[in-house]
């Protein structure tokens, strides 16, 4: 199953202070993708509806913890940091995690790859 989560200003600070996911997230379950999007890109919609159209698949169970930031009063601040410390000025911008490592970024992505990376990690 995939569960969605959002991530919030706080997680958001710590990310830009740790230049990392905060534990808490990328350990949430063994397969974890953070992303990182505007509400108003196309793509990230693409990407939001193959998510709730898969959301109930049974073979592999993913977290999703998604950050909107446009929508934050840290938005350009975190689009500085995402841009010039994770060096991707594309959205979404998605990160993978497995049991709490990082395995992969990407930006846009199909469902069935998404499942391949977890698989083959």
């Amino acid at each position: 199953m995939i569960h969605i989560h959002t991530i919030n200003d706080t997680d958001m600070q710590n990310i830009i202070d740790n230049k990392d996911i905060p534990d808490s997230i990328k350990n949430k379950s063994e397969n974890v993708i953070a992303i990182f999007t505007q509400d108003w890109c196309g793509d990230w919609h693409r990407v939001q509806n193959e998510l709730e159209k898969n959301k109930d698949i049974n073979d592999i169970d993913i977290d999703v913890f998604i950050c909107v930031y446009n929508q934050s009063a840290l938005h350009e601040p975190f689009m500085n940091f995402k841009e010039s410390v994770w060096n991707n000025d594309l959205i979404p911008y998605l990160r993978f995690y497995k049991n709490g490592n990082f395995i992969k970024d990407s930006n846009i992505i199909a469902f069935f790859k998404i499942l391949e990376i977890f698989k083959n990690a």
